[in-house]
């Protein structure tokens, strides 16, 4: 298996992601949310990748619940914003989700040509990872950065799929990889204070989100593993 890993969202072309198994990396806060709304109870997620879409789907899906965030802050008339902890099995149990998210859902469609395409995070990593070896295909990591940016947690992330796919696929891994799994054995010993250091983490701290940093950090925390497949993501995992 070969590994490729992209820093943001804005580098996924068709021709990189073509017939590759794609791993949608947005750590704070997208696919740490996307995991444990799935985990949670909720039935699909569709996301939407602005929230004038997401209004559109509602209307399709009036049952639906809306969530999602604009500048990190809950978008306006949405349900639910973009913080893992608000989706609690009361709220979401057998619901159908709309998200829309300013960069993890926008990651999403840039993906949209991969051959297969789950959403990964701290959370899950062992799980997609132990999915991982009835895959065939090249693997890419997509981080979905900060609106074009590269994202120090999103990276770090992809460093701990490295560091456990190393262990399994023995893959060989190019400068961008390697430079991953630097990141990621520096950091694990203590993810949530150096996370909470890179721009998204101290945006989400002048915010009040302390508790989504440390949650969004939790490594091996859930079994969930959510498949993007004609425009829904479901939990394909056997335990919940």
């Amino acid at each position: 298996m070969n590994i490729d890993l992209c820093f943001t969202a804005q580098k996924l072309t068709s021709p990189l992601v073509y017939g590759k198994t794609a791993i949608i990396l947005d750590i704070f806060r997208t696919s740490s949310t996307i995991i444990t709304a799935l985990y949670q109870g909720a039935a699909k997620i569709l996301p939407a990748f602005t929230p004038q879409k997401a209004l559109q789907l509602k209307k399709q899906h009036p049952a639906s619940l809306l969530g999602g965030e604009t500048n990190c802050l809950k978008t306006d008339g949405f349900d639910l914003g973009n913080s893992p902890l608000e989706y609690a099995p009361a709220i979401i149990k057998n619901q159908t989700i709309i998200l829309s998210t300013t960069n993890g859902t926008t990651t999403i469609q840039q993906a949209k040509d991969a051959a297969k395409i789950y959403i990964g995070s701290f959370l899950n990593a062992p799980a997609l990872v132990q999915k991982l070896q009835e895959n065939k295909n090249d693997l890419l990591l997509a981080c979905a950065g900060t609106q074009g940016e590269y994202s120090l947690e999103d990276v770090c992330c992809a460093g701990y799929f490295l560091h456990l796919l190393k262990n399994t696929v023995n893959p060989l891994l190019n400068d961008k990889a390697l430079s991953a799994l630097a990141l990621y054995h520096n950091f694990q010993k203590n993810l949530p204070y150096y996370l909470s250091r890179s721009q998204n983490g101290r945006t989400l701290l002048a915010k009040g989100y302390w508790r989504d940093i440390e949650y969004c950090c939790l490594q091996n925390f859930l079994p969930t593993i959510p498949l993007y497949c004609d425009s829904t993501i479901i939990d394909i995992s056997t335990s919940k």
